[in-house]
Parts: structure tokens; C-alpha cells; sequence
């Protein structure tokens, strides 16, 4: 079977899935349905209105997912719309597959294929993070963690203070901390915190990945500043956000 034929036989049956899902939403029920897969980098799935019709699009990592999973999609995008809240059941399966290794490597692949990765400078102002990576992997990681790069994020964010990311192998970290009032020990806490990240991720195994493991944890508290850099971290953006601040 040629694949124009495969991916309109595709088409067809997610359009037939939708139509099925949908007709127990009584917003949907007399609308028209227009249904595709769609070449996202990532699991992204939308629902729009568009005229008198609704356009569905699921992400084409979903292509051949089991009928199940599909449904799955439709209806939480359904709930969403309708602002009902989504039966535990559909949530359950659809975060099963989206765990399953297989889909989240397709999807890490894709991502290095594709997307675009938006990172600053390591030197700011007041703090430089290429040199803290340094003395960190040196002095806890014997220089065995490879980053292709780290630096400030283009966006000031209270919220997220840094972040690794497994398919770029990259550190971001808030640029607020950029600060003449925060400590050196504080960012240095931060960029231990990412980089075991990278440690843990590279120790996967190819299986699910938690994202904070009790073995985490522990060898998060070796970090020398770990009690005092923690507080700051929470105070100063408590101060100046009113949010509680997360890494990951």
C-alpha cells in the first residue's frame, strides 16, 4: 500500500474516532468535524473552532497508537473545551503511552532533528556559568559530565530557575539570578542540581525515567551549600515573584 493511501486509511480512522468520542458531547454533536494528524515536533494535539467546524489536530507520534490511546486524545481535548473534568481512565492511558520508551524517544529524536533550542550567553553581569559548570564537574564529577552548552535563558522566569535538557544536553538558568544580590553558592547549587540531571539521565537505561529519585535526592544533599542555597533561592523569589521557585 502506497503511502498516500496509508496515511488517508489513517485519516479515516482517526475522522471515524473523533465522530465516535464526540457524539457524547453535546457541544459537538451536531458540528462538523474536520480530523488530521500533524507533523508536531512534540505531543501536541489541538482542538479549534474554525467557521462551524471543529479542526483536530493529533500529533503524528500517535499515528499508529493503539485505538485506545486515540480515544484517549479526543477526549481529553473534548474536556478541555468543554471544561469537564477528564475520567481518570483516559488520563491513565493516554500518560501510559506517552511514557512507553519508544514514544518518548521518537519524540526526543524529532526534537534534535527539528527544534530549535533558544539560549543565551554563559557570562552576564554578575555571574558566570561556564565557570561554575567547571569548578562543579571538576570538583563533584571528576569532569565527567559533557554539556554541549550552558547559559541564561532569553526569558526572566520566577517560576522555572533552571532546567537540562536530555536532547540538546543543555543548561538554561533564569537569567534573575543574574543579580548582584544573589550568591555565587546559590547558581552554584542550581548548576549542581541540572547537572545531576544529566548524570541521572545518562544512568537511565533506556527505561521510564523518574525525575527526582530518591538517589537523587541524596547526592543532592552532598552539594556543599545545599541547606543555605535552597533558602536563599526560596526567600528571593518569594521576595520579588511571591512564587515558589522549582528546578528540574
Amino acid at each position: 500500500m502506497s503511502q498516500s493511501r496509508t496515511e488517508k486509511r489513517d485519516a479515516d480512522e482517526l475522522d471515524w474516532i473523533c465522530r465516535s468520542v464526540l457524539r457524547s458531547f453535546s457541544l459537538f454533536r451536531e458540528a462538523e468535524i474536520k480530523a488530521c494528524f500533524y507533523p508536531y515536533v512534540g505531543l501536541t494535539h489541538s482542538i479549534r473552532r474554525k467557521g462551524s467546524a471543529w479542526v483536530i489536530r493529533v500529533s503524528d507520534h500517535c499515528r499508529h497508537a493503539p485505538r485506545a490511546v486515540l480515544e484517549a486524545i479526543i477526549n481529553l481535548l473534548a474536556c478541555k473545551v468543554a471544561r469537564r473534568r477528564p475520567p481518570v481512565e483516559m488520563t491513565r492511558i493516554y500518560e501510559r503511552f506517552r511514557k512507553e520508551p519508544v514514544v518518548e524517544d521518537a519524540v526526543a529524536g524529532r526534537r534534535l532533528r527539528q527544534g530549535r533550542k533558544m539560549i543565551g550567553g554563559s557570562r552576564g553581569k554578575h555571574h558566570c556559568l561556564e565557570e561554575i559548570y567547571r569548578e562543579l564537574n571538576s570538583r563533584y564529577f571528576n569532569n565527567q559530565i559533557e554539556i554541549r552548552k550552558i547559559g541564561w535563558s532569553p526569558r526572566p522566569g520566577w517560576r522555572r530557575l533552571g532546567h537540562y535538557d536530555p536532547v540538546h544536553h543543555t543548561i538554561t538558568i533564569s537569567p534573575v539570578l543574574d543579580s548582584a544580590r544573589v550568591p555565587r553558592s546559590a547558581i552554584a547549587f542550581l548548576v549542581y542540581h541540572e547537572l545531576l540531571h544529566a548524570l541521572f539521565d545518562i544512568n537511565s537505561n533506556g527505561g521510564r525515567r523518574q525525575h527526582h529519585p530518591p538517589a537523587f535526592k541524596k547526592a543532592e544533599q552532598s552539594c556543599e551549600d545545599y541547606s543555605s542555597a535552597r533558602k536563599f533561592l526560596n526567600e528571593f523569589c518569594r521576595s520579588r515573584g511571591g512564587l515558589r521557585p522549582r528546578s528540574c
